[in-house]
């Protein structure tokens, strides 16, 4: 109902999106790593053999058993009240949907990948191919929001929303407010119930446009109800909106009952 010009919205977010092409080094040599591996993974038979099982399995204990890198501890990567600190240099462990420990570290410009050479792992080491397809999408959607406070990687990436919802729901990220901190940059963003990013700009941009309409010209009157985050707003004399500042208010998270 009451969005931000998209034309300018995309100008502004594909320069961005350029100037951060220089910093993606170590990401995509990563990522090129991680390809590597699911194609060897799959190369020779669609159906694994007892051996390759046995494989697979001694390759997932030998992630989980992995304590500490280079004598740095391994963290939980998870969020502390939706807010995920990223620290340069750092380690961090995740599970994968089907219980495999990925381990992460966070480079330059917020940065997050798995590091197989600093892990001590070579290139026979093997996992199932859906484990490759997560770690590459969670190391790019964690790594966008941390460099990228516009979210138009994230919105360019090719996720599907419950893709997105998924990934943040595994480093405890809920919807509503929630940020990522790195390497000086602190993002804020916006997740709906929907699985959709909005940055906090663009949020607060809406809120203040709520604000300023005159609803009553819509139709809508001192009865009706604006559903907003489970609170309840209705419209003042003039006909105005008077949601308070810090409130996720989107149209695509707010009930309109006229």
């Amino acid at each position: 109902m009451l969005r931000l010009n998209n034309n300018i919205y995309s100008q502004l977010n594909r320069n961005i999106y350029y100037n951060f092409r220089s910093q993606q080094l170590k990401l995509i040599q990563s990522l090129n790593n991680l390809a590597k591996r699911s194609l060897n993974n799959n190369s020779s038979s669609d159906s694994i053999s007892i051996d390759t099982g046995k494989q697979l399995i001694a390759n997932r204990q030998q992630l989980s058993s992995l304590t500490e890198v280079q004598g740095k501890n391994i963290q939980q990567f998870t969020a502390n009240n939706n807010v995920l600190n990223l620290n340069k240099g750092s380690f961090y462990k995740l599970q994968t949907s089907s219980g495999t420990t990925s381990i992460f570290t966070v480079g330059d410009n917020g940065n997050v990948y798995m590091p197989f050479s600093q892990l001590g792992l070579d290139s026979d080491l093997t996992l199932p191919s859906s484990d490759y397809g997560e770690i590459s999408k969670t190391s790019r959607l964690i790594s966008s929001l941390a460099k990228d406070k516009t979210a138009f990687l994230v919105r360019t990436g090719g996720y599907s929303n419950t893709e997105i919802k998924d990934i943040l729901n595994n480093v405890g990220i809920k919807p509503g407010w929630f940020q990522v901190n790195s390497d000086g940059n602190s993002n804020k963003f916006y997740l709906t119930d929907n699985g959709l990013i909005y940055p906090e700009y663009q949020v607060e941009a809406e809120r203040r446009a709520f604000n300023q309409v005159n609803w009553f010209k819509d139709g809508y009157t001192s009865n009706s109800v604006f559903v907003i985050e489970g609170k309840e707003y209705k419209l003042d004399g003039n006909g105005h909106l008077n949601v308070p500042e810090g409130v996720g208010c989107l149209s695509d998270n707010t009930k309109f009952i006229k």
